[in-house]
Formats: C-alpha cells, sequence, structure tokens
C-alpha cells in the first residue's frame, strides 16, 4: 500500500526534502518544487543551477549512477538568488536519473561553526604554556597540547588509567576526574617525578555541562615547581632574616645598656664625690659652724639630685598603661607650669602668659601632666634669668585630622643643630646637670596618647615646641 502523493509530498517537504526527476540531458522532467528550492531554474539542465566549484561533483555522480546505483554527493544551488546546500541521492532509472534532495544548507552552517571552534580550541590550546586537555563523557582524551603530550604522551582517546603514570598519580588523577564528572569542580595539587626530577603540578578539573547534563571535563595542569621553589626560598631568606633582625636588637639593647650604665654611672659618681668629700670634711671637723650648714645643705642637694635621676629613669623604663578620658587641657598645663616655676623658684623673674582653649581631648592625666612639666622645666631652665614663657592652646587641621595643639615658646639661648638632631635621645644634654631623659619621657608619653611632639629652635631666638594631641572624630 502506497501513501496518496499529497501525503508523500507533506512528508518530505517536513524533511526539507524533494524527488527530481532528470532526463538525458539533465534538465528537471517531474517535479514538485518545494518552498525552499523556489525560484530554481528548471527549464535549463540542474548542473547549470549548481555553484561553479561543486558542478564537477553532480557531474561525476550523475556519471556513476549510470554504473552504480544510487550515488550520493553534497553541492550548493542558486535558487531565487540564494545559495542552498542540499545531499543529492541519484539512482538510475531507465533512461532518467532520480534525484532525491534534502535541505542540509543549516547542518553544513553549524558543522562549519563547529569546525571553526575546533579550530580556534586547538590553536588556543597550541599556544597555552601549561597542559591542556579536554575529556569525553567516558574519560577519554578528545583533546591534548603539545606540552601534555610531552608531558604524559600522545593520550588521544586514553583514559588516565592507560597512561602508564606512577600509581600513586594516577590513583589521585583517575578519582579527581570522576569528581569532574559528576559535577564537582576540582582543584589539587600534584607531584611526580618528571624526567627523574620531582615536579608539583597544580592540577584543575572543571566539569563541561550540557544544561544539566556533564559531557565531558576540561584540564588544566601547571607546573607550580618553580613557585614552590622560590617560596621555600622566600621563608628561609625570610627566617634569616628575622634571625638577623633579633641578633642586631640585642646587639643594640646590649651597646644601649652599655651607654646607659655609663652614663648612670657618671651621673652617680659626680654627687656621690661631692657627697663624700663633704663627708670627709664633716668627719675631721675642721669647719666652722656656718660652712657646716652649708656642707648638709650640698648633701641634701646631691641627695635629691640622685633622687631625681633614679624618679626620671623609672618614668623612662618603666611600662604605663594609660586610663584615658575626655578632658580640657587648660587646668592640666596651668598645674604643670605652676609646679614647674615654684620648684625652679621662677615665678617672679620668668614672665608667663596664657591663651586659647580645646575641647576635650581623651587623656591620661597624670602622664601628660609628667610629660608637660618637663617640656616647661626645660623652657625655664634655659632661660636661667630672666625670660618670657608663652602657652598657647589651638586646635588644626593637620594630616586629615583634627588635633588639639599646645604651642610653648620661650625666648631662651635655643638650640645648637647637633643637640637638635639628637635631642629626644636618652642621656642628651646642654646643661651641666641636667640628665637627658626629660624630653625622651615627653616624647614617649605623647606617642602613647598618639600624639606627636616636634621642635622649633634657632640659636639666640628661643624655643617653639609643639605639642599635637589627636581629637576625637
Amino acid at each position: 500500500m502506497f501513501l496518496p502523493a499529497a501525503d508523500l509530498t507533506a512528508l518530505l517537504d517536513g524533511l526539507s526534502a524533494t524527488v527530481l526527476l532528470l532526463d538525458a540531458s539533465g534538465r528537471v522532467t517531474i517535479c514538485e518544487l518545494p518552498g525552499w528550492l523556489e525560484g530554481l531554474d528548471v527549464s535549463r539542465p540542474l548542473v547549470d543551477s549548481v555553484l561553479p566549484q561543486d558542478k564537477q561533483a553532480l557531474l561525476d555522480a550523475m556519471a556513476a549512477v549510470q554504473h552504480t546505483s544510487p550515488v550520493s554527493v553534497e553541492a550548493r544551488l542558486r535558487a531565487g538568488g540564494r545559495e542552498v546546500w542540499v545531499r543529492a541521492s541519484l539512482a538510475r532509472r531507465q533512461d532518467s536519473i532520480a534525484l532525491a534532495l534534502q535541505d542540509v544548507t543549516a547542518a553544513r552552517h553549524d558543522a562549519r561553526q563547529w569546525r571553526e571552534l575546533e579550530a580556534w580550541l586547538v590553536t588556543l590550546a597550541e599556544t597555552l604554556p601549561f597542559d591542556f586537555f579536554i575529556l569525553d563523557r567516558e574519560g577519554r582524551y578528545l583533546l591534548q597540547n603539545p606540552p601534555s603530550v610531552k608531558r604524559v604522551g600522545t593520550a588521544l582517546g586514553k583514559r588516565f588509567s592507560e597512561l602508564g603514570l606512577p600509581s600513586e598519580v594516577q590513583q589521585l588523577w583517575g578519582a579527581g576526574v570522576e569528581r569532574a564528572r559528576s559535577g564537582e569542580l576540582v582543584r589539587e595539587e600534584l607531584t611526580w617525578l618528571v624526567d627523574g626530577t620531582p615536579r608539583t603540578f597544580s592540577h584543575s578539573l572543571s566539569p563541561v555541562r550540557d544544561g544539566d547534563e556533564v559531557v565531558g571535563v576540561l584540564g588544566v595542569d601547571i607546573d607550580i615547581t618553580p613557585l614552590k621553589e622560590s617560596e621555600a626560598a622566600l621563608r628561609r631568606s625570610l627566617g634569616e632574616l628575622e634571625a638577623t633582625q633579633e641578633a642586631l636588637v640585642r646587639k643594640k639593647q646590649l651597646v644601649a645598656l652599655g651607654e646607659m650604665a655609663a652614663i648612670v654611672a657618671h651621673e652617680v659618681r659626680n654627687p656621690l664625690g661631692s657627697i663624700s668629700n663633704v663627708v670627709t670634711l664633716l668627719q675631721r671637723g675642721m669647719v666652722s659652724r656656718e660652712e657646716e650648714r652649708e656642707l648638709w645643705q650640698v648633701i641634701a642637694d646631691e641627695t635629691k639630685r640622685l633622687d631625681l635621676l633614679v624618679a626620671n629613669l623609672l618614668d623612662f623604663v618603666r611600662p604605663v598603661t594609660l586610663t584615658l578620658s575626655p578632658r580640657p587641657l587648660e587646668p592640666l598645663l596651668e598645674r604643670a607650669l605652676q609646679q614647674t616655676l615654684w620648684t625652679e623658684d621662677a615665678s617672679r623673674r620668668v614672665k608667663t602668659s596664657f591663651e586659647g582653649s580645646a575641647p576635650p581631648v581623651p587623656l591620661d592625666a597624670g602622664q601628660l601632666e609628667l610629660a608637660f612639666t618637663n617640656l616647661f622645666r626645660n623652657a625655664v631652665q634655659a632661660m636661667k634669668g630672666d625670660g618670657s614663657l608663652h602657652v598657647r592652646i589651638s586646635t588644626e587641621e593637620h594630616r586629615s585630622q583634627r588635633w588639639a595643639r599646645v604651642t610653648i615658646r620661650d625666648t631662651g639661648p635655643g638650640l645648637p643643630s647637633e643637640v637638635q638632631e639628637r635631642m629626644f635621645e636618652p642621656f642628651v644634654t646642654t646643661r651641666a646637670r641636667g640628665h637627658g631623659l626629660g624630653l625622651a619621657i615627653v616624647r614617649k608619653v605623647v606617642e602613647q596618647h598618639h600624639g606627636e611632639v616636634t621642635f622649633e629652635s634657632e640659636a639666640g631666638r628661643g624655643t617653639t615646641c609643639v605639642v599635637r594631641l589627636p581629637m576625637p572624630s
């Protein structure tokens, strides 16, 4: 039982196909052209509608069908100004040729795109300096670039288990492939011998998906041995540097301790010598009552000097934990100034002025008062005779932050440049009876408050000290 002609035509249209009958000259004699062949010139031999580059292939097929049937060929036809790829199946029928045509334009286009994509992929893989490969859904190699061939040999069509890799690598590698085939992204490090030398590789396997289905695995192996070696060398260098720094710190500490011991010994020896001499005179009893009172005063002064040295040393070396709370600066500065003037007996000969204000600042009142007392004492002692001491409080923007600023300016002789370079170092002083710890203590306290202290001084023109303390944001 045969299909009616109309049904057969509909079936062929659904398959983008048609059947033609060619006479001995190659002209179409029986046909019903489908829409996709609309515009085909049937008044001329069919071969005349074939593009020149495909014409010979159709002629050869038409000749071959005289001896062998059926024969298939693909060619491009011109139909209504369009180019149509057709797959032609030819069969000999007495003095004519039956020709079944199917539109394969879309298939040829898709195949060309796949070939171009494959060419790009192969070119990309060949230019990569590391191993690159693609496995199919069964775990066989589909693509492999030259670095991969060099390392594991030609593997196309093979599984990992067929590559002859070391057993431990094969086990890990094979397990990674199975994880990737199940949809997991795999990243790990593998180490094995390459030309007899251990090499470490960063091994990555990524599943290739078609929707929810994993259809393959893309793999990348990068030799990270140089990176590992550099990392190990860096760790060794850092360890050596740390050891060298520790040794240098210990050496500096010993040097500083030696310098401090020598200076302390010198500072202690002088008052002890004075006390010893006075005691000797008193023991001999060869002094008058007036001289005896003066000698006892010398002992008291030198003892006070020793006590101050010990107190300053303790203030300098003792670790302190600050207790910060917002407080105004004015009362603290006034107390420190009045105490200094009274202690130095300078309230009559030193003129003072005090101006300005600032909002409360987070501070430790005891420690900061100690620092400002040292600054005021240095200024008063530097002026010796008559002089002026000016204190001003203000606020300012400095290095993208708001600060409370305390400026202390005296009319003393100023500081030599060589002293300014080392003024914050312990035991650096310009006074014969000074200990050189006051400014070291000042900097320590101010920096603990996250502030800063600077000096501007010129010989013969006095000294200006600026203390900045950060204000709450």
